[in-house]
């Protein structure tokens, strides 16, 4: 270009990069964003192209940059400069975000939010009066509460599902009814999103439900045991795995159960890390062994969810207290389980070896600990135990 024609281009210029700059700071995926840079970066990269453009209004810019995909929705323009539509989210920590969800309107029968999410209140207990969350200190082991949950357990039901085709849909409503009956009576869980992707409200968000029973996960700062008393139960209705080895959740399913979990986030300030499976909690303290339960020991959605995929993380219940793990529970998990198991047990031998000890004395002094803590945890009945 000649110099006349840089600055003629040079107002614009400074258009799209304002734009392409907005929308890499709105994705919190960090492959999603890396993604976005190039895609642009090739584009503007292609010199013919930007000397079409030199001669476009800048009230054309958003139609073009969203025919690129280069934006997720319009912007509008007022003649002399870009509007940008206002995007609310909840900054929950360092690169940890969510949009913020808010309550719209509520009903007897339903409550519905500003993502679109509705949630069915039919099989909703009533509320009898809130119960403290509970957390402790990885630094020195002191017990904190407060009022609103740590995170969120994803569970299925396990229960009988029917092939989902139009032919059976009335098999598969009757099935439903009767999974939230159930649900409802034992108290199992505070969420049940049904196959056709209905969110139903069980238990309050404020009082335990019966779903983790004997757990342990951790974040940086502190550890939680027995989730029921620090965790959300969220569950899928169906079985962990059909006879393909895949979990048959529906895409209605996976999209509602998206929105709840924004919903919950931003409602609860719950961390990404703070979203995980039940096989990832689960444990049994008569073996010292991992993966009691489980129910999404592979394949959750944790890309379609909008979350990290937490499966790569070391069970924390290996790490601090000296749990293991059998081939069964290895056999019901993939790959991407199978290299937070391995990283679990790189990070024990590293341990023991800077604390001049053998790995069975390090499990051994862990697994101490962990029964010191757990006599002090009420558990819950097993009868009463979510899947």
């Amino acid at each position: 270009m000649t110099e006349l024609e840089e600055s003629r281009w040079r107002p614009p210029q400074r258009v799209f990069a304002a734009v392409i700059a907005w929308r890499a700071d709105s994705l919190v995926e960090p492959v999603a964003k890396l993604r976005f840079l190039r895609r642009s970066a090739a584009f503007f990269s292609n010199r013919p192209m930007i000397r079409a453009l030199r001669s476009a209004q800048v009230r054309h810019f958003s139609a073009l940059l969203l025919a690129l995909g280069l934006l997720p929705i319009p912007i509008v323009s007022d003649g002399a400069r870009l509007i940008r539509p206002v995007i609310s989210r909840v900054v929950i920590g360092q690169g940890d975000e969510v949009l913020r969800v808010w309550q719209v309107e509520s009903s007897e029968a339903h409550e519905l939010y500003s993502n679109g999410l509705r949630i069915e209140k039919k099989y909703a207990l009533p509320d009898h009066g809130a119960e403290p969350f509970v957390q402790y200190r990885r630094t020195d082991d002191a017990r904190e509460q407060r009022s609103a949950p740590f995170g969120i357990v994803f569970h299925t039901t396990e229960s009988h599902a029917l092939p989902f085709e139009e032919t059976q849909n009335r098999a598969l409503r009757r099935i439903g009814v009767g999974v939230l009956q159930y649900v409802r009576q034992i108290r199992a869980y505070h969420y049940v999103i049904d196959r056709f992707g209905r969110v139903w409200r069980v238990v309050p968000e404020d009082e335990p439900a019966h779903h983790a029973g004997n757990s342990v996960w951790a974040d940086e700062s502190h550890y939680y045991l027995n989730l029921n008393s620090s965790f959300l139960g969220v569950s899928f209705e169906g079985l962990s795995r059909d006879e393909s080895g895949q979990t048959p959740a529906t895409a209605a399913q996976i999209h509602a159960s998206r929105l709840l979990t924004d919903l919950l986030r931003s409602r609860h300030r719950i961390i990404a890390r703070n979203c995980v499976t039940h096989a990832q909690v689960s444990v049994n303290p008569e073996n010292m062994g991992i993966g009691y339960h489980t129910d999404w020991a592979a394949n959750f959605p944790f890309e379609q969810m909008g979350l990290p995929d937490n499966y790569r993380i070391p069970p924390p219940a290996m790490i601090l207290f000296g749990f293991q793990y059998d081939p069964s529970f290895r056999a019901a998990t993939g790959e991407r389980v199978w290299r937070g198991l391995d990283e679990a047990d790189l990070e024990l031998q590293r341990t023991a070896v800077a604390s001049r000890t053998s790995l069975v004395n390090l499990r051994r002094d862990l697994a101490q600990k962990y029964r010191h803590l757990y006599d002090k945890v009420k558990q819950p009945d097993f009868s009463q135990e979510g899947n």
